[in-house]
């Protein structure tokens, strides 16, 4: 008999926004379930990920955010159309950070025409950042949002102080907003009440709730994430009945951790980093985030990955994987290039002669082999490159059959697995253990015996003799701080001392 699964019934939907300019806008939202509960209601579109461009080259970036766009940082069209087509932006985030009064406090003109050529230059939706100065965006996406006139950007961080003068640009040129309070789902609401009242639609209205990065306040992000999606969909409550967007690449990134160079103890620094904005990324896609602002493209493809599968949403073109093919490399002008790293595709038989690690400030974490090429003879020592593991090109050969078997293509195949409907619990082979049991009932009436104490309580005698076994002072201040207080206190025991250490 099929088993039926219980399912919420939702009574709210999450409105779709259409983003971007041309035939094929991106759209957003359009969620009636929490987040990848595909079960219970749909999610027609998969989470979308812009990624960060600065509008002038930063100095305070960490060296693993620095090294994918080093060719094109002061650049910022060039940085956008590399965001776009080598690592497959959704959309494209324009920081004009330059514009910070406390900063560089660029003028709002120069802004304005760099949101342009930005704009004009990539064909995937633009949100245009300010400086979050409240009297400086209102004054330089008021600019932007003239220089930008018919190009559908968003515009943010919009938010109560200067919603007024943003909210009218964004009636006269048709924008979207991104509303930003502060991680409080009273202050999201009334924001977005507040632009509703200066005429701006809901359906042109992003909610920011504030991301903090991993271990800087994530968890209060994602608790008022969660209260918000769960107000709009199961409370039909329409003023919160918008996407998300979380911009946490800047938040995760300047973090000392982020930033500490490798050494044993913290690991690889690259690593380190694109983990922390994976993990970050994960974190409020489960709480329904619809956009996220990253930076760096390994943790972008790895949130991508996590996406597709758990989604079943389809890569992007410009992020599936190829399948592996060397290539060989350009021979010295007069010398015969070698025709063998074109033969070695997946299936070759070779041999691994040499491998070398990397320098740290190279290629962390990466090696280069020597490898040669081998004739079928050769197969006792050779290896057969492989995609999913490594394996002698002997084991490869014996292997196939089985393979075949598995797949229930020969003769031999093997039957499919089936767990057993019964399960014999695990029997003590060791012995019969000294613990003082004592006999008791339990919630049933039902007589069951307890293991008690199994050890023998201490007792103080007298005094550490603490400035016998300690030498120095750091060691002796360590003792009274850790040791002494059991006895200069309120009681044996106790944490807590009548006088601080």
């Amino acid at each position: 008999m099929p088993v039926e699964f219980p399912k919420q019934q939702y009574s709210g939907n999450i409105r779709e926004i259409n983003l971007g300019k041309g035939d094929a806008p991106l759209v957003v939202g359009g969620e009636t379930a929490y987040p990848f509960y595909t079960f219970e209601g749909t999610m027609p579109h998969a989470p979308k990920i812009a990624i960060q461009v600065l509008d002038y080259a930063p100095d305070d970036w960490a060296e693993a955010c620095l090294d994918p766009y080093r060719d094109v940082l002061g650049d910022p069209v060039a940085w956008a159309r590399k965001a776009q087509d080598e690592y497959g932006a959704d959309m494209i985030q324009l920081w004009l950070k330059s514009t910070d009064p406390n900063g560089l406090n660029r003028p709002a003109d120069e802004a304005a025409q760099t949101a342009k050529a930005v704009a004009s230059a990539v064909s995937i939706p633009v949100i245009v950042w300010g400086c979050a100065n409240a009297d400086k965006d209102a004054e330089v996406l008021k600019k932007v949002a003239e220089a930008c006139a018919g190009m559908n950007i968003i515009i943010g961080p919009v938010v109560e102080a200067n919603h007024k003068q943003l909210g009218a640009q964004a009636l006269a040129y048709n924008l979207t907003i991104v509303a930003n309070t502060p991680i409080d789902i009273n202050l999201a609401k009334q924001l977005n009440i507040l632009l509703n009242n200066v005429g701006v639609g809901l359906d042109k209205i992003i909610i920011d709730p504030t991301t903090g990065g991993l271990g800087y306040g994530l968890e209060y992000t994602f608790s008022v994430m969660e209260r918000i999606r769960q107000a709009a969909i199961t409370q039909n409550d329409d003023k919160l009945q918008c996407p998300f967007i979380c911009n946490f690449a800047d938040e995760v990134w300047k973090t000392k951790e982020a930033k500490m160079p490798s050494d044993p103890k913290m690991g690889d620094a690259r690593q380190r980093g694109v983990t922390m904005e994976a993990v970050t990324a994960v974190t409020v896609l489960m709480a329904g985030a619809d956009i996220m602002v990253m930076r760096h493209p390994d943790a972008i493809q790895q949130v991508r990955d996590y996406v597709a599968e758990l989604g079943g949403f389809e890569q992007p073109k410009a992020t599936k994987r190829a399948a592996p093919e060397a290539r060989a490399a350009a021979a010295p002008a007069g010398i015969a290039a070698s025709n063998i790293a074109e033969s070695l595709k997946e299936g070759a038989l070779c041999k691994v002669v040499q491998i070398m690690d990397l320098p740290m400030n190279l290629a962390p974490g990466y090696a280069v082999a020597l490898i040669k090429a081998l004739d079928k003879e050769e197969i006792g020592e050779g290896l057969v490159l492989m995609t999913r593991g490594a394996a002698s090109a002997a084991q490869g050969a014996a292997a196939q059959p089985e393979t075949q078997a598995v797949a229930g293509i020969g003769p031999e195949a093997k039957e499919e697995f089936k767990p057993s409907r019964t399960w014999e619990p695990l029997q003590d082979t060791v012995g019969d253990y000294a613990y003082k049991l004592e006999e008791k009932t339990d919630f049933a009436g039902h007589p069951v015996k307890l293991i008690q104490n199994s050890y023998d309580a201490g007792t103080a005698h007298e005094k550490h003799d603490w400035r016998g076994k300690t030498a120095g002072r750091d060691n002796l201040l360590k003792q009274v701080k850790t040791d002494l207080r059991y006895w200069y206190s309120e009681g044996y025991g106790s944490e807590k001392r009548k006088k601080p250490a």
